[in-house]
Order: C-alpha cells, then structure tokens, then sequence
C-alpha cells in the first residue's frame, strides 16, 4: 500500500511537546491514523454548522485546545454551543493525506471525550446526554458551514447521512444531571463504518461532531481521535 509518510511510535513519543502531525501505524490488512489533544491540536481546526452565522453570539460557541476539567490532567479539544436552533452540529474537522490515490475504504472511528451529560437526565426538548448524537463524516472537500447547513450530507440529529453515521450519543455513567462532573466515554462503533473513496492524491476529509436535539448548552472535550482505514 502506499503511504507518503509513515510516523513510527518512537518518534511521536520524542514529539510530545509539539505533537505528531499525521501518524500511521501498519498493520496486516488496515492503516491507522491517531491523534491525541494532550500533544496539541495536530491540524484538526473546529467547525460549527446548522445555526444563522449572523447570530453566532447568542449561541455561545466556543472551541480551542483547553485545560481538561477537574478530575482530569492535560489538555483537550474543547467544543461548546448553546443550541437555540434545536439542531446545532458542532465538529472538529482534518485532511488526511498518505492513503492510495483514488481507492475504496471502510474507515472505523474510535473516538475519546469528556462529557457532563449524566444518563436519564432531563433537558429542554431533550436529553442533555441521549438526544446529542456523535457522527463520523467524510468527503472530498473541507466540511463548513455553507448558509444555514453543512456542505456535506450528515443528517439530521439522530439520522444518519450520506457521508455521515451516527455513532453514539454523549451520555455518560456516573455524571451526574446538574452537569457538575465529567467523564470519559469511548465510542468505536464496527457496525458504524464508512465507505469512502479517497482524492486523487491520497486524501479525504473527516470529520467527529455532534448532532444536537437538546436545546440547552453543550460542552465537550475531546482527547483521542482514532481512525482505522481498511482496503475494500
């Protein structure tokens, strides 16, 4: 398989303080690419879609590399919004470059996150926790916001897209429903893969957000994002 560059382990580890830019690992028939936020940002650039952008104040959206919450050490990516349109999609976004140009993949996210919504919670329209989907999309292009709505066909909250399906959602065991405690949750999802076709020269466009039916304030921060590339 081709790959334009390859990242063994033992130089991410020398790079922890600037972080690794883009890191395959082979394996016997998958390449994998990881990124961890406690190393920086590593090209991932946040996004927000799905709300009027000449009202971006009364959302309240936030987004950068931030101090984890309390009970946690280190850094995290941080997403945050205030869902007054009642379908508020908040993502984080990255080019992949070094698959084989022009190829057929199944692609498997595994995805880190810090999330205060505790299970069984009430919330405003919704749960602050069951009714926030996470997706895992692609495309050919960088994923923004193009009027009201994403460039790219994710669906709509609990729905899955054409180049989007939904993983999960953001409710967490043992937080508790006034939102005063984080905890971590993983989600790798093998029924939820994507089939994707790379660009000529290698790449593709991901993107890992949520979908939100919960018409109250969601904070998340993201600490791993892990995806599997598997050859069709």
């Amino acid at each position: 398989m081709y790959l334009s560059r390859l990242i063994p382990l033992t130089v991410c580890s020398l790079l922890a303080l600037t972080g690794c830019d883009n890191e395959f690992k082979l394996g016997a028939d998958a390449d994998v690419v990881s990124y961890s936020f406690q190393h920086g940002a590593q090209n991932w650039t946040a996004g927000f879609a799905d709300y009027p952008s000449n009202d971006a104040a009364t959302y309240e959206l936030a987004s950068g590399l931030r101090n984890l919450p309390t009970g946690f050490q280190g850094s995290g990516f941080m997403l945050s919004g205030h869902n007054r349109s009642d379908d508020l999609f908040m993502f984080l976004k990255r080019k992949i470059s070094g698959l084989s140009p022009s190829s057929k993949y199944k692609a498997q996210l595994k995805v880190t996150f810090l999330s205060n919504a505790g299970v069984g919670c009430m919330g405003i329209g919704g749960a602050p926790g069951e009714s926030v989907w996470l997706k895992f999309g692609y495309a050919d292009k960088e994923p923004k916001q193009d009027g009201f709505t994403l460039n790219v066909p994710k669906g709509d909250q609990s729905q899955d897209g054409a180049q989007a399906k939904v993983q999960g959602d953001v409710a967490v065991a043992d937080a508790k429903c006034d939102g005063s405690v984080y905890k971590a949750k993983t989600l790798k999802n093998s029924e939820k893969t994507l089939d994707i076709t790379t660009n000529a020269d290698g790449s593709v466009w991901l993107f890992v957000g949520t979908d939100s039916g919960f018409e109250g304030k969601t904070t998340l921060y993201y600490q791993n994002i892990e995806v599997r590339f598997t050859p069709k």
